[in-house]
């Protein structure tokens, strides 16, 4: 094959050291300059001004390609970003694109853990994966698991990165008309995006929308995808039951008393942000001191998202336990939507929020959970989610007498993968569960295989390790986790000489552990896991 007539790609080398190939020499980077050396390659097509490395490493980057070479015989790179450009001579003649030789799939934002299933998933069925990071990691950001650089992303496999130019905001427009050039120019053709986190939900069907992909969920539900208040009103208009609600948009707070009164509320109450993730600025208020405070704070902040927030939800404190019900979407499944597997969490009350202390796998096949599969399935079709897989948070009391969890009401719904590795936990103890496979058929519009049963073989679970103490992390013990009888995997989010203080949120715990066993060993090894964990800290004024 040969490139397209007058569009030659633009490269940068950024490390001269291996040899090999991935998905670069696929389509046009093996061919793409036959008769120009490398260095004439730059000569003539970025000119003079672009000899400065720097210079170049400013410009638009289209991709970051892995380990490959834009002529076979050139030089051995590691890393080297490409850019497309398109000589048109004559805008007249008619344009006959190249044969599609590389179906593809993009995953929106992705993290390290569940990034190398779903690569392993894409590349069973013969896809190059693109990633798209948002906001690109230049390695000074910590935790590369959560928030991987464009190198962290090829080491895993993934065949390309895309990375918004350096210095400037995302545009979901510009990413479109990017990736559709690479489209063109490396004779691809993407079937899907798959968001991988919960900032990428509504640009995730905005972008297969400006794609051309038909394989994307209702696009007028996208916000009610993402901002909690919308979500509420669709589901509320499904006939749903959900929590009552206000939105809140005085920088004072002025407006929580008021709100209070025509909801007709008593204390405590929930204020949170609108588009919150991982359990930031969620804040269980007693008094209305407390409410206005924080009510206040977020109107006048940007969110965990990076965003402006316009405004504060101010919520109903529902009591009962909170679950959280994973669902695979598809229109090749019988009911369009069902539910995967279900998680019992365990919170305690801590600084004013419920923290989490472990998380369990239940099984969702057992009949006293049927009402909440029920009204998940109800919330995921509400929001429109008809492809991929959705993250519903509900909370449910249990009646003993019917041997049922009962009531069950909407916390939140989101159209993207479950965090804290819980795909992962059903692949290991669900026969015939393929998760990852399944939600890259769904965003592609394939079929999906389902299992038998949803009912797991074992119990898995995830243990949150706190750090009870404010400071710089001087001596850990009791991070051997390997040492419990059910220990899957685990993960310090801190080391020796880092800030770490309370554990509040999921982002400020000091260690993640994964367990797999009965249920009873499961659960003795979480609280093991917690109890036996110890930090010492310096206190920080000390430290400076």
């Amino acid at each position: 094959m040969s490139p397209a007539p007058n569009s030659p790609f633009r490269t940068h080398h950024t490390n001269k050291s291996l040899s090999g190939s991935t998905a670069g020499d696929s389509a046009a980077s093996a061919t793409m300059m036959t008769e120009l050396s490398l260095s004439d390659h730059h000569e003539g097509l970025i000119g003079a001004e672009f000899h400065n490395p720097t210079n170049i490493i400013k410009q638009p980057t289209l991709v970051t390609l892995g380990d490959a070479s834009v002529h076979p015989d050139g030089d051995e790179i590691e890393h080297h970003r490409v850019v497309a450009t398109e000589i048109v001579k004559d805008p007249l003649h008619n344009y006959s694109p190249g044969t599609v030789l590389l179906n593809a799939i993009v995953l929106l934002d992705p993290k390290i853990p569940e990034c190398k299933h779903l690569i392993e998933a894409g590349k069973k069925r013969g896809l190059m994966i693109m990633a798209v990071v948002p906001k690109p990691n230049d390695g000074s950001k910590g935790l590369v698991e959560f928030y991987p650089t464009a190198e962290a992303l090829l080491e895993v496999g993934m065949d390309q990165v895309y990375e918004p130019p350096h210095g400037s905001k995302f545009d979901v427009v510009e990413c479109a008309a990017h990736l559709k050039t690479i489209e063109s120019q490396q004779h691809l053709r993407f079937l899907g995006v798959v968001p991988c986190r919960e900032s990428a939900v509504d640009f995730s069907d905005i972008l297969g929308s400006l794609l051309g992909l038909t394989s994307v969920n209702d696009l007028g539900l996208a916000s009610a995808r993402r901002d909690k208040g919308l979500m509420k009103a669709a589901v509320a208009n499904a006939g749903l039951r959900v929590a009552k609600y206000a939105r809140l948009t005085e920088g004072n707070g002025g407006d929580v008393i008021t709100a209070v009164k025509e909801l007709e509320l008593e204390y405590p109450v929930v204020v949170k942000t609108p588009r919150g993730m991982s359990t930031l600025d969620v804040f269980i208020c007693n008094t209305e001191e407390e409410a206005v405070q924080h009510a206040a704070e977020i109107v006048r902040s940007v969110g965990p998202d990076g965003r402006k927030t316009q405004y504060a939800l101010l919520e109903e404190f529902i009591g009962g336990e909170e679950f959280a019900l994973n669902l695979i979407a598809s229109p090749t499944t019988p009911r369009g939507v069902q539910v995967s597997d279900i998680w019992l969490y365990h919170k305690i009350k801590t600084d004013g929020t419920m923290v989490n202390t472990f998380q369990e796998m239940v099984d969702p096949t057992d009949k006293k959970y049927a009402s909440l599969i029920t009204y998940a399935e109800g919330v995921c079709r509400a929001v429109g989610i008809k492809y991929g897989v959705g993250h519903c948070e509900l909370k449910a009391k249990y009646d003993a007498e019917r041997n049922k969890w009962v009531d069950p009401i909407m916390i939140e719904i989101a159209g993207r993968l479950a965090g804290g590795r819980k795909a992962i936990m059903a692949e290991a103890t669900i026969p015939g569960w393929y998760p990852f496979e399944a939600m890259i058929d769904a965003h592609c519009g394939f079929p999906i295989r389902m299992p038998p049963s949803f009912r797991p073989t074992n119990t898995a679970a995830q243990a949150y390790i706190p750090s009870d103490k404010n400071g710089i992390l001087k001596s850990v013990r009791g991070n051997d986790f390997e040492r419990l009888p059910t220990h899957r995997e685990s993960t310090m989010l801190c080391k020796v000489g880092d800030k770490v203080k309370r554990a509040r949120d999921l982002m400020s715990f000091a260690a993640y552990v994964w367990l797999i066993g009965e249920a009873e060993d499961v659960k003795r090894d979480a609280l093991r896991a917690r109890d036996e964990f110890i930090v010492e800290v310096e206190a920080e004024e000390a430290a400076e």
